[in-house]
Order: structure tokens, then C-alpha cells, then sequence
């Protein structure tokens, strides 16, 4: 586990926006550095690259790392981190500057973990019965069978009760529950596709295809195309750039932020994050998404 270098940026910047005003998030003003931890202070000043008005900071109850156990100098900085340990290790792991950030039961503890700390992949296998990594064809079979036959008997009863109650202010209770009931079952097939794009399914290649592109194709969702993008997803889960799910805005000279700057220099803070907003629902909705179920 390697803690990226951009993290604290759009950590803090997370941060602003849920603390202020979008507008205010974005307005231009000078950076300030923030490297030392104070004991004293109780604001956190947005670092250098992290845009926000000169006077703007995260108000919010300070803690320490003394509170949390960790080595400190003299001068306030961490040990290991900030400044070299007394036996030249990295007592405190990838620790990141949070003083005044309101942490949980744990008080920050997990974020000074360092990579040998987490198991790996291989120990976690170990613990899991060889079974479970072997597919069972008639078993998930046996599964589509259930829920192909419980998500006809909805489907069959909703038609019914269309036919003798019909639909109106009176009968949308009825049909709440009918809804709640049919979804719950009828997520059997989605988890059964699911499956089938990790290879989980069955050994038989072309049958877990087959029922995996049929059932997709039923959801509107692109067989091939969500098992490779999945499978990325899988791979670099919570990667700062290569994720396929919630990715921060890239930081560097031809970044996505700095884009959106341009974009909000151009049109001022209030309707510049407007414009941007407007420009990223096109792209993601009318481009992106139809691309996507099209071509992959």
C-alpha cells in the first residue's frame, strides 16, 4: 500500500467543499504551505495547490500527533515523517498531515499504517477453503433456475394485480411493497451476471458467457465491455489515477484541475462551476455513458 502524493491535496479539497460554498471551494487566491504540526492552532490552512480564498481555512477541533502516541521533535514535526527517526526508520509509517481533523474511535491510527502492516493476498487465500475457489456449474445453475423462476412469479403476479387493481394514489402502498419484493428478487440475476464477468460461474467458458451476455443484455448493461472495465475496477480499487470509480481530478500543468480553473478564470467562480458542471453531465451522460453501452 503506497500512500500517493496527491492524496492529501484532494483530501483537503473534499473537505472545503463539504465545509463552504461550491463557489467559494473554487475561488482563486493565493496558496499557503502548510508543513508543521502547532499544538496551538485550531484552523488547518488549505496547502499549496489547493485553491481557496486567502483567509479561508477548515475550522475544526485540533488533535495532535502526540495525542495519537507518534514521535514528534522539537520543532513539530513528525518523526520519520517530517524528519529522520533516532535509528534512521519510518517509525510512523505514511502518515499525512490531518492536525485539527475530528478522527474516529481509532484517532487517525490506520492512516500511520505502514505497507508490511496489511496482509497480502496470498495469506488472505491461504485462510479460504480451496473449494471456494473452484466453480460449480450445476450449483450456479441450480441458482439462475431460482431466481429465473422467482423473478417470473413476480413478474406474473405484478400483471395480475395490474389487471384488478390497477394503479392510483390508493394502490401505491400495494405497490411500494410489490416493487421491494420483485427487486429483491429479481437482484438475484444481476448477481448471477455479475458472476459470470468474474469467471466465477462455471469452468465452461462458452455457457458462462452465454448466460452472462444474455442476462447483461436484459439490464442494458454491455457484457464484454463491464468485464473488462470491472476487472480494472477490481485491480486498482481506490488508485488515485487508475481506478475506474471514483477518480479525483488530476493535478499536474495539463491537469483536469487546472482545466477547470481555466474554465472558472473565464466565466468568474459562480458560473464558471456552472459551465463545468454542465460541460462534465454532457460528457459523462450524452458522450461517455451511450459510448459506452455501444462500443465499450
Amino acid at each position: 500500500m503506497v500512500f500517493h502524493k496527491h492524496a492529501l491535496k484532494s483530501y483537503l479539497l473534499a473537505a472545503a467543499l463539504a465545509t463552504c460554498p461550491t463557489t467559494q471551494a473554487f475561488a482563486p487566491a493565493s496558496p499557503a504551505s502548510h508543513k508543521k504540526w502547532s499544538s496551538s492552532s485550531k484552523t488547518l490552512t488549505l496547502p499549496h495547490g489547493i485553491r481557496g480564498p486567502s483567509s479561508y481555512a477548515l475550522n475544526m477541533v485540533a488533535t495532535t500527533p502526540a495525542d495519537l502516541g507518534m514521535n514528534v521533535d522539537n520543532n513539530g514535526n513528525i518523526m520519520g515523517v517530517g524528519g529522520p527517526s533516532s535509528n534512521g526508520d519510518d517509525q510512523n509509517g505514511a502518515m499525512v498531515d490531518l492536525k485539527g481533523i475530528v478522527f474516529s474511535g481509532l484517532k487517525g491510527k490506520a492512516l500511520s499504517l505502514k505497507a508490511e502492516d496489511f496482509p497480502k493476498s496470498k495469506d488472505i487465500k491461504a485462510v479460504i477453503p480451496a473449494d471456494c475457489f473452484e466453480p460449480e456449474t450445476l450449483k450456479s445453475l441450480g441458482y439462475l433456475s431460482v431466481s429465473l423462476v422467482g423473478t417470473g412469479i413476480c413478474t406474473a403476479v405484478g400483471v395480475a394485480m395490474l389487471s384488478a387493481i390497477g394503479t392510483s394514489i390508493w394502490t401505491l402502498p400495494i405497490w411500494t411493497i410489490y416493487s421491494a419484493i420483485t427487486g429483491t428478487v429479481a437482484m438475484g440475476l444481476w448477481v448471477l451476471a455479475h458472476e459470470c464477468g468474474h469467471g466465477a460461474f462455471s469452468k465452461n467458458r462458452k455457457l458462462q458467457d452465454a448466460v452472462g451476455y444474455t442476462l447483461h443484455s436484459l439490464m442494458l448493461v454491455p457484457y464484454f465491455s463491464w468485464q473488462r472495465s470491472h476487472a480494472v475496477h477490481h485491480q486498482y480499487t481506490n488508485h488515485m489515477e487508475l481506478g475506474e470509480t471514483h477518480v479525483p481530478e488530476e493535478y499536474g500543468e495539463n491537469g483536469t484541475y487546472q482545466n477547470r480553473e481555466k474554465v472558472l478564470e473565464w466565466f468568474g467562480p459562480e458560473n464558471g462551476i456552472k459551465v463545468w458542471g454542465g460541460i462534465q453531465g454532457f460528457l459523462h451522460l450524452v458522450v461517455g455513458w451511450p459510448g459506452y453501452l455501444l462500443i465499450g
